[in-house]
């Protein structure tokens, strides 16, 4: 029984030593828990913290991707509103040339129309004069101061208005062309010169009805052989009744010598050039109408 008594003391020192031990132990073993459970929550805060990274990355990048989907769509509407408002420049441009055109035609219209009442003006004041003109004409020829002249040159009929003109110098009259002057070169000679050459003309003297005509002939030979004794000839036929010719050719220079006969016995001396500027023609279509004056 003391055994016993003294065995408490060692026992129950055991006790609290073994107990000591088991609270070390669970305490070490709390401690690891602890740790565990931090490790597991620290754990689960990264997992959760890398999740929710994952989420936001997600979402930024469905964020970028909506955004890249607004600007490209928003882009694609741009270019539908660049493309129509393009559409729209081009086709105002084709409406603004389409009225300009239509202006330009329609002042072109009105240009042609204007063109044509003033042309028709024209014609008809053109007309109106013309009958003036004619009118007048009659007049003066039916009291002989106007007359229209019709003669052959090169093969073609020419018409031409031609007026009365006296020679106080010898006494005839003879109807001058517009294209012709007419003045006294001296006593017994006249002279009716070009106006588009002073260096031709034909000198016209009156003889007496009296004169020997077979002397004059002689006389416009002598005159056509002087000017050219080589190159003279007799003409044919001039135009003029009663008359003969002869031709002398010097140079560029034509000389025609005429002597008429007849009631109104003359003698013409015409000067023209070779090129016929002017021709020999319209003289003769003059010298017909030579007549003493009443």
């Amino acid at each position: 029984m003391k055994k016993l008594h003294k065995l408490l003391p060692v026992v129950f020192a055991l006790m609290l030593v073994l107990a000591g031990c088991g609270t070390s132990s669970n305490s070490s073993s709390s401690d690891e828990n602890t740790t565990d459970e931090n490790q597991s929550t620290e754990t689960a805060k990264q997992n959760d913290e890398s999740a929710q990274g994952d989420a936001t990355k997600e979402e930024n990048k469905q964020q970028t991707s909506d955004e890249e989907s607004t600007n490209n769509e928003e882009s694609a509407k741009q270019e539908v509103n660049d493309d129509s408002q393009a559409e729209s420049t081009v086709s105002d441009k084709e409406e603004a040339s389409t009225e300009e055109e239509n202006v330009e035609e329609e002042s072109k219209g009105s240009v042609e129309e204007e063109n044509t009442e003033e042309t028709a003006k024209q014609t008809q004041d053109e007309k109106q004069a013309q009958e003036v003109q004619n009118e007048k004409q009659a007049e003066e020829e039916s009291n002989g101061t106007q007359k229209t002249l019709t003669y052959e040159n090169n093969g073609q009929s020419v018409s031409e208005k031609a007026t009365l003109t006296s020679s106080d110098n010898q006494g005839y009259n003879v109807y001058l062309l517009d294209e012709f002057t007419f003045s006294a070169e001296e006593p017994k000679k006249d002279v009716i010169t070009s106006k588009q050459n002073s260096d031709s003309f034909m000198r016209i003297e009156m003889l007496d009805e009296n004169a020997d005509m077979a002397a004059e002939e002689e006389n416009v030979k002598a005159l056509a052989q002087a000017v050219n004794p080589d190159n003279f000839k007799k003409d044919e036929n001039i135009g003029l009744a009663n008359a003969v010719s002869y031709t002398a050719v010097l140079g560029e220079d034509e000389t025609r010598f005429i002597l008429v006969k007849g009631n109104t016995p003359m003698k013409l001396s015409i000067f023209t050039k070779k090129d016929g500027n002017p021709a020999i023609a319209p003289y003769l279509a003059m010298a017909k109408t030579i007549a003493l004056a009443k």
